[in-house]
C-alpha cells in the first residue's frame, strides 16, 4: 500500500469516527487505532477542507459542511427520515395532528417518507407511508413543485393536472399563480384538493447549499384542520426550518 493510500485509508477511518459519535483527539485515536499524533494530523488536514469541525472545549470535533454538502449531491433525501423523526413528534405533541415528511419521486409525484401519528384522535387518517401522489394535489407536493425552475414547473403543467375532486386545480394559470403564493408565503395548504375530508399544510426543508429537497406537513380531517388554523401553520413552518 502506497503513503498516499494509506493516508486516504485513515482519513476515512477518523471520518468514519467521527460520523458515528463526536469526539476528541485522544477519543478519536483510541476508536480507530491510529497514534494520537497521526489523528492530530488528520483532523487538521481535514478541518482545512471542511470535512470536520472542532468545537471547544476540547476541542471535540463533529462532521463538517463539506462533507453534508457532499450526501446532499449523491442522496438530497438519505437519511432524511430518521434525523426527522424528534421532530415530527415535537410537532405531533404541539398540534396534535399527524405530521410527515416527503420528497420528490421523479418529476412528477411526492413520495411521502415517514409519519408521526396523532394517537390522541378519536378520527385519524390511515397511514400514508410509501404512497406516491401526483405533485399538484398535496401541500407538500405543492411546495416541491414550487421551487423548482420555470423550466421544470412548465414542463409537470405539459404533462397533464388530473383532477381528483371539485377543488383539484387543473390550469396552467391557476396552478402558476398558486406557486408563486406559495414561494411568497413559504408554505402551502390544500383543502380537499386530491381527497374529501382531507386538509394539509406543508413547509419546504432546505439543505445545506440552501436547495428545497423536501417538504414537512401535518394533514387532518378537514373538519378539524383548515386553512384558517395559523397554530398549525406556524408549527409546521417553524419545525420545517428547525429541521
Amino acid at each position: 500500500m502506497t503513503a498516499g493510500v494509506q493516508s486516504v485509508d485513515r482519513a476515512f477511518a477518523v471520518l468514519r469516527a467521527v460520523a458515528t459519535e463526536d469526539g476528541g483527539i485522544s477519543d478519536l485515536a483510541r476508536r480507530t487505532g491510529l497514534a494520537i499524533t497521526t489523528t492530530a494530523r488528520l483532523l487538521g488536514a481535514l478541518e482545512s477542507q471542511g470535512a470536520v469541525v472542532r468545537h471547544e472545549p476540547g476541542p471535540i470535533y463533529r462532521i463538517g459542511p463539506a462533507l453534508v454538502e457532499l450526501a446532499a449531491v449523491a442522496d438530497p433525501t438519505a437519511g432524511l427520515a430518521a434525523r426527522a423523526r424528534v421532530h415530527l413528534e415535537a410537532l405531533v405533541a404541539e398540534v396534535g395532528e399527524t405530521a410527515g415528511i416527503s420528497s420528490a419521486d421523479g418529476d412528477r409525484h411526492v413520495l411521502y417518507l415517514d409519519s408521526v401519528e396523532a394517537t390522541d384522535q378519536d378520527v385519524t387518517l390511515r397511514d400514508w407511508d410509501g404512497e406516491r401522489l401526483p405533485l399538484h394535489v398535496v401541500s407538500s407536493g405543492l411546495v416541491l413543485l414550487a421551487h423548482r425552475d420555470t423550466r421544470s414547473i412548465s414542463a409537470y403543467i405539459a404533462g397533464g393536472l388530473e383532477r381528483f375532486t371539485a377543488r383539484t386545480i387543473t390550469t396552467a394559470r391557476d396552478l402558476r399563480r398558486r406557486l408563486d403564493q406559495i414561494r411568497a408565503q413559504g408554505y402551502a395548504w390544500t383543502n380537499e384538493e386530491y381527497a374529501k375530508g382531507i386538509c394539509s399544510v406543508a413547509a419546504p426543508i432546505h439543505d445545506a447549499a440552501g436547495r428545497v429537497t423536501a417538504a414537512l406537513h401535518v394533514h387532518g380531517p378537514s373538519y378539524r384542520l383548515d386553512p384558517s388554523n395559523r397554530r398549525v401553520q406556524h408549527a409546521v413552518v417553524a419545525a420545517a426550518a428547525r429541521l
